[in-house]
């Protein structure tokens, strides 16, 4: 019993002495004689009390020591991406090709003006490296995005409405299936231009059949469930109960693949920079080790470009199992 409601029975016994003990012997009768009968206003009590636990429970496990890891990660990388003209005195003109550094050696060790020394064309390592985060970020978050999007609302439409969309929209997934996205994105990105928003783009589209399956299998559970059909029953729209009551009961296992599949990304786009299809005009960590990958002159050219690739794309991976342990609802709390 909260403080309020206990000053609150206090305050009526004291008014009331002779009605309150009635009805206390009412409900003591009740609760001694009827079985399964419940006092409401303890029922309600106790509801809140467990909802309190449970949330302090879900919270607790956000807290686990790999998750904090993850989540200090991520803040790093966030911090040298939003902080990046404050952290170096180079702009990303002076660290991308046309421009060559006058006088600057190429792969060149490290000294008291380039603190990790130069890559391959003289431009300062450190510098790359932190604008380089900014990129990695847009990396993350941009494709992601699309792929999570599309896939929420394509999958919800072909298990809500079942039939000939679904059939047709699920052949159009398995035939995805068969193509090798990787393989897409190195036809598709030079014909369509290696600009750095294009790959994000071409790579989020190519991703969407895979959330369409796995938003389609979430969407036909919550389908079958009992407020969804009287929801129907009540003459509710058909995108009304798709939007308000069925994706928002589907989303959290879709939140928690938006960690996972930030890191694919990171990883799939750091790739194909390194084999050559990274935007020239902006500072790519993959393109800093496509550089560096035949010199030992100058080892942190491609060593630290690596160590934040793995970062960055563990940090995402730790985030998104400290959620999957906190948000999935098969775990006992």
């Amino acid at each position: 019993m909260t403080e309020q409601s206990y000053k609150k029975a206090i305050a009526y016994q004291e008014q009331e002495p002779e009605s309150y003990r009635k009805k206390h012997l009412k409900r003591f009768l009740k609760f001694y004689l009827t079985p399964g009968w419940r006092d409401p206003e303890f029922l309600s009590q106790e509801y809140q009390i467990d909802k309190i636990k449970s949330k302090r429970r879900r919270f607790r496990r956000l807290l686990r020591p790999l998750t904090l890891l993850g989540i200090v990660m991520i803040i790093f990388i966030l911090i040298l991406a939003v902080y990046t003209p404050w952290l170096t005195p180079y702009t990303i003109d002076e660290l991308t090709i046309p421009y060559i550094p006058p006088g600057e050696k190429p792969f060149d060790a490290p000294s008291a003006v380039h603190l990790l020394g130069t890559t391959k064309y003289g431009y300062d390592v450190l510098a790359r490296i932190i604008w380089g985060a900014r990129t990695t970020i847009l990396m993350a978050l941009i494709p992601v995005s699309i792929s999570i999007g599309g896939g929420l609302i394509l999958g919800t439409i072909s298990a809500y409405f079942g039939g000939t969309v679904d059939y047709l929209m699920m052949r159009f997934v398995d035939l995805m299936y068969g193509f090798p996205n990787l393989v897409l994105v190195i036809i598709l990105v030079p014909i369509l231009g290696q600009q750095l928003f294009t790959s994000l783009v071409i790579y989020g589209f190519l991703f969407i059949p895979y959330r369409i399956r796995f938003m389609r299998s979430l969407a036909l559970q919550v389908k079958q469930l009992e407020f969804i059909e009287a929801a129907k029953t009540g003459g509710a729209q058909k995108f009304k109960v798709m939007f308000k009551h069925i994706i928002p009961n589907a989303i959290s296992p879709m939140v928690i693949a938006f960690f996972g599949g930030a890191a694919v990304a990171v990883l799939g786009l750091a790739g194909l920079a390194f084999i050559g299809f990274g935007d020239p005009t902006v500072a790519s960590w993959g393109t800093d080790i496509n550089w560096a990958r035949a010199t030992f002159s100058n080892v942190n050219a491609a060593f630290w470009p690596g160590l934040l690739i793995g970062i960055t794309s563990i940090g995402f991976m730790l985030v998104g199992d400290g959620l999957r342990d906190a948000l999935d609802p098969r775990l006992s709390l």
